[in-house]
């Protein structure tokens, strides 16, 4: 997951720059406030970041609980299917041959279902792996900023 340094970690860096005559006192309190902002908004995106994990397993499982219920309609649909005589063994029977279409179509339906589950959730993984991906690429850039504050901008 995300690496999370503590506020007394950045107070302590601070301190010792301000100590070793390295930042004057009022610029130490601007990166003070500034540091303070970003270890806020670091903090954000850490939380942001486990909450995107969070989800993709979330859709993941909702991903798997659909496959199997449309596997499990399926499957009923096969048995009734199978259940029934053919037309040309009982003869031609409009109510059979009605209900053997109705399962044909049932099928067809579930099969769409399935695809279109599948592509639903490979969307919402490539969105969301999008938004982690920005997220992940912002909180890179604020750790490096503040790494750069404590060291008195070198």
């Amino acid at each position: 997951m995300v690496k999370k340094e503590t506020n007394h970690n950045v107070e302590r860096d601070r301190a010792s720059h301000i100590a070793a005559g390295k930042a004057r006192p009022q610029a130490a309190e601007e990166n003070g406030s500034i540091t303070g902002i970003i270890d806020e908004r670091i903090e954000n995106l850490a939380e942001a970041i486990e909450e995107i994990d969070a989800a993709l397993e979330g859709r993941k499982e909702l991903n798997e609980q659909f496959l199997e219920q449309i596997d499990r309609e399926a499957e009923e649909v096969k048995r009734h299917l199978n259940m029934l005589q053919p037309p040309w063994k009982a003869g031609f029977l409009p109510e059979l041959e009605f209900l053997r279409l109705s399962f044909h179509k049932s099928l067809t339906s579930r099969a769409k279902d399935r695809r279109s589950e599948e592509l639903k959730y490979w969307e919402n993984g490539v969105n969301l792996a999008k938004e982690r991906r920005r997220f992940l690429d912002e909180y890179k850039a604020l750790l490096a900023t503040r790494r750069r504050l404590g060291d008195g901008g070198r």
